[in-house]
């Protein structure tokens, strides 16, 4: 398994099926416990459980091991917040295996619906096996083989599909509009491309950003060296002006995120972290900058780091935001990896925009607010014929009056 310390931003929670999550601020740290009069009246108390069991209890097919993770599990699960969990051995490895850049499973990102206590889909990768099979965003994940999964099952979820190698099918039962459908959906390795680019009319560069990614563990390649890329090779080709997408962006790792909007912000905050006692860290861009016209475009589904850029270059007035309010996921988790294996995600505070703005549930606001058409409103970003993108149309209308 690849080395935990990672910085992974996780977009709602969001989780990705067998990948990194998307709109939490995710950080591995080993646990220094402090005990207190809360947890030594616990311990005590599973002590004298445990001794009562082994000294009384009429069967001896006791699993200890067991029992003690069914009661911490049970403890965390009692703080009944989405995104706090303790993991046995098995099922930490599962969840640390999402920070894998390629990984098998289904290419569909999840989040926790709190308010209908579902799982909800916030969006399908493009060419995933979710995406070909037609998931969409917003429907509902209520079981899968058979297994029924609420809000807080959403890491049982995640392990249930991708319990399976490469080839093998999983059963997915859908809720779309109070009509519930079965999917038959066949895993496959997964590896994203995460920037595309062209050059429009007038001198207009386009990337688009599916997610911030670090590509290879042994690699510089990333994100970020790819946005780099492509707009070097813009401006040799005459970009004056600039539309950055991130659109149906679920989200990614900080430090590529953080990268990008360093190479696009003069010398400033991108965006800082504060716990509940007001320990604060800020991430900060240098002096050089990408002073050039620019558009950012964003929509519901654009979480995490997407909110994180889109952000930052609302607050620099860098740029115009463009499309519809984004997800709003801006809550922080440690990730403790305990000695025996096992391990616990944390939420532990909160990110803001350079201007102290906190998005968490309430989204990047766009500075114009521009709807798609009625019959694409279930479609994905990439399906929509250019000459019908109302959002990407109007950036371009935008820029070509600057």
């Amino acid at each position: 398994m690849k080395t935990y310390l990672k910085i992974i931003l996780t977009a709602v929670v969001t989780a990705v099926i067998t990948f990194s999550m998307t709109s939490v601020l995710f950080i591995v740290r080993q646990m220094n416990i402090t005990a207190n009069s809360n947890s030594e009246s616990l311990i005590r108390k599973i002590e004298t459980v445990n001794t009562y069991l082994e000294n009384n209890y009429l069967y001896d097919d006791v699993d200890y091991k067991k029992a003690n993770d069914d009661a911490v599990k049970a403890y965390v699960e009692s703080l009944e917040e989405p995104y706090t969990h303790y993991y046995t051995e098995d099922e930490f490895e599962t969840y640390m295996s999402r920070v894998e850049e390629s990984y098998v499973g289904i290419g569909v990102i999840i989040s926790a619906d709190t308010e209908n206590d579902k799982i909800v889909v916030v969006s399908p990768l493009k060419d995933s096996p979710a995406y070909k099979a037609g998931i969409k965003p917003g429907d509902f994940i209520t079981e899968v083989d058979g297994t029924g999964f609420d809000a807080g099952g959403m890491d049982a979820c995640v392990a249930a599909i991708k319990n399976g190698k490469e080839g093998t099918t999983v059963k997915v039962t859908i809720e779309r509009n109070g009509t519930v459908k079965v999917y038959d959906i066949q895993r496959k390795e997964i590896v994203e491309k995460s920037v595309q680019y062209e050059m429009l009319d007038d001198n207009i560069g386009y990337i688009s950003i599916s997610s911030f990614n670090t590509n290879s563990e042994d690699s510089d390649e990333s994100t970020y060296t790819e946005f780099v890329a492509a707009v070097e090779d813009l401006k040799e080709g005459g970009m004056k002006k600039l539309i950055i997408d991130v659109r149906d962006n679920p989200g990614g790792v900080l430090n590529i995120v953080c990268h990008i909007a360093d190479y696009i912000l003069p010398e400033g905050i991108i965006t800082y972290t504060e716990t509940r006692t007001g320990i604060r860290q800020e991430y900060t861009s240098d002096k050089k900058e990408l002073d050039i016209p620019m558009a950012v475009l964003i929509n519901g589904s654009s979480a995490s780091a997407s909110e994180i850029l889109a952000g930052a270059l609302k607050d620099y007035d860098r740029a115009e935001i463009i499309g519809q309010t984004s997800f709003g996921k801006g809550i922080v988790q440690n990730v403790f990896p305990f000695s025996d294996g096992s391990g616990m995600s944390m939420t532990v505070s909160k990110y803001y925009t350079p201007n102290g703005i906190s998005i968490h549930e309430k989204g990047v606001e766009p500075d114009i607010e521009v709807e798609l058409p009625q019959e694409y409103k279930d479609s994905y970003i990439s399906d929509i014929p250019r000459k019908d993108d109302t959002q990407l149309n109007k950036a371009i209308e935008i820029l070509k009056s600057k």
